[in-house]
């Protein structure tokens, strides 16, 4: 067995393959660890009625932090397209998880509220997610932890969206 728990393949051991270029690549190690850490976040959300699909727990913590935000606003900083959010959101009023009002002042604009049943799932979700972050990285000691938030934050700001102030206080006592 390899150490991820997965069978290391018959036909070859690991100790001779080349990765070729990959084993140089940035681009290899944060796909690989991104799929990586999708699967141990699966793994550890498993048991909460978010589980299957991803995007739920953005929607959910997102809308706690923020009562009355756009669906278009939490898909722009999660990196979802408009349809892919509006099926998150469906799925989850017909949980019961969160509710959408229409903006009094913009009649086309619709606006993200938990339901009392999504509050509740706030406290679980934050607690596994945070205790899933901190085991899967526990291989890195506490300043490189920091390091890679900080180069992780920076990536996301260039390439995805700007991090709202907020964060960047966060990051900037990290």
């Amino acid at each position: 067995m390899a150490r991820n728990g997965r069978p290391e393949p018959r036909t070859i051991g690991y100790s001779n393959v080349s990765l070729d270029i990959l084993g140089g690549l940035l681009s290899f190690y944060a796909r690989s660890m991104g799929i990586a850490l999708n699967r141990d976040y699966d793994q550890a959300i498993s048991e909460v009625e978010l589980a299957h699909g991803h995007g739920k727990v953005s929607v959910l913590l997102m809308t706690h932090a923020n009562p009355g935000i756009r669906p278009s606003v939490i898909a722009h900083f999660a990196q979802k397209d408009r349809s892919a959010m509006a099926k998150l959101i469906d799925q989850m009023k017909r949980q019961g998880l969160v509710e959408q009002k229409v903006d009094a002042g913009e009649r086309r604009a619709h606006e993200l509220y938990l339901t009392p049943r999504g509050e509740e799932l706030v406290v679980q979700v934050r607690k596994i997610a945070q205790e899933q972050s901190d085991r899967f990285f526990s291989v890195l000691d506490k300043q490189d932890r920091a390091d890679l938030l900080r180069i992780l934050m920076t990536l996301y700001e260039r390439h995805v969206t700007p991090l709202p102030a907020t964060v960047l206080d966060r990051k900037a006592t990290a």
